[in-house]
């Protein structure tokens, strides 16, 4: 005998009524996964503000500074076990990813955090301009004249004080718009600073990066790990509120109480394809994955939005290596060569990977795996078309 259809449906209302009551992370799961989130509340905010403190107060203290990696693993997972169990954090949700130095979680409200424990700042030397990569000035006297179009250097690797990086890309702003490629520093990246990458022809994201580990699915979890890239936004309990749709669908996440976005961010915010004809040129670690586990996530979702190439790293790369490809690839495009060509023109130079780079400079400690360019998109995009007048941005 067929049970009436409205009583089937009536009956699967009421299992699913009571999944949700019973399990109330899987609700957060399946907005994650595109569903409609309900708003964060002040309660939740402040809850998380009470772990991020908690977890500043171990990462920023000298104790933790001077443990090993090992030590600071095992401190991070102790304070997050300690916060679990006051109901800050779902016990079930903590994941250590030993290999990536990151121990992952769940705030009590479904929101994703991490405490990353490598230290990411391994350059301490000043600044020496004759260390700049060498270029043929007279081979730059050939570039076009004129307004070659629009670029920004969303620089979020350190706050600027004392940096041994800043410099240098201070220097090649003032190069880069002076060769007419119209170029601007952003030195204190925000969440809502990369909703506005639309309006440059070329976005630079020079920032870290990292591997991120989760679990995600209702009955049947699942680990899976997503590319992020990791800002110096501070979180707070007005910034949480206001950025709380899409902390609670893991758009943005926080590590070590610092606002970080996902793919899933880029593939929200430019949906409607606004990032039409802009080239993305990203120096993040694990941009694009690691060796065994290329993950294209972050660059097709700059694609879905309109970008027409987008150029990135797989595995942790050498700072140096990266800001060398970075200004070689920058210049040529300058002289008016595709993407495609440019960045050729920069392994030629520089390596095909960053091993290649390190071992010729007389590097005996080289890292795990080299961390080599991936190009994506249109080969043959050239960021020469500046785009409508640029509204004004009041960050040096």
């Amino acid at each position: 005998m067929k049970v009436p259809y409205h009583r089937f449906l009536s009956a699967l209302c009421a299992v699913c009524f009571l999944i949700l009551t019973l399990f109330p992370t899987a609700a957060l799961a399946a907005q994650a996964d595109g569903l409609s989130a309900a708003a964060l509340t002040s309660e939740d905010a402040a809850r998380m503000q009470q772990t991020d403190d908690a977890v500043a107060a171990l990462t920023d203290s000298d104790g933790f500074t001077a443990m090993s990696r090992t030590e600071r693993l095992d401190a991070a997972l102790e304070q997050l076990e300690q916060l679990a169990a006051k109901g800050l954090v779902s016990a079930r949700s903590i994941l250590v990813d030993e290999e990536n130095g990151m121990v992952s979680f769940a705030y009590s409200c479904g929101v994703q955090g991490g405490i990353l424990v490598d230290d990411l700042d391994e350059e301490n030397t000043a600044m020496n301009l004759s260390l700049l990569p060498s270029f043929d000035l007279q081979e730059m006297s050939n570039a076009p004249r004129g307004n070659l179009g629009s670029a920004m250097i969303y620089y979020a690797f350190d706050n600027t004080v004392n940096s041994s990086r800043y410099p240098y890309y201070s220097y090649m702003k003032g190069f880069w718009t002076a060769m007419g490629l119209n170029t601007r520093i952003d030195t204190t990246v925000t969440v809502s600073d990369l909703r506005r990458m639309d309006r440059y022809d070329l976005c630079i994201l020079s920032a870290h990066g990292a591997y991120y580990p989760y679990m995600t699915g209702w009955l049947f979890k699942q680990l899976r790990t997503a590319p992020i890239i990791l800002l110096t936004e501070e979180s707070s309990f007005s910034k949480d509120l206001y950025y709380g749709i899409d902390l609670l669908t893991h758009r943005i996440i926080k590590i070590n109480g610092r606002y970080c976005v996902t793919p899933s961010f880029f593939k929200s915010t430019y949906r409607f394809g606004q990032l039409e004809n802009t080239i993305v040129y990203s120096e993040t670690c694990e941009f694009l994955g690691v060796d065994d586990a290329i993950d294209l996530s972050m660059a097709n979702a700059l694609l879905a939005g309109g970008a027409r190439a987008v150029v990135g790293y797989v595995n942790n790369v050498y700072t140096v290596y990266s800001r060398s490809m970075l200004w070689d690839t920058v210049n040529h495009l300058i002289l008016g060569q595709p993407i495609e060509q440019a960045v050729a023109h920069a392994k030629d130079t520089y390596g095909e990977n960053d091993l290649v780079w390190y071992t010729s400079q007389g590097g005996q400690r080289p890292h795990a795996a080299a961390a080599y360019t991936m190009l994506l998109g249109d080969a043959s995009a050239q960021p020469i078309t500046a785009k409508a007048p640029i509204r004004p941005f009041c960050r040096s």
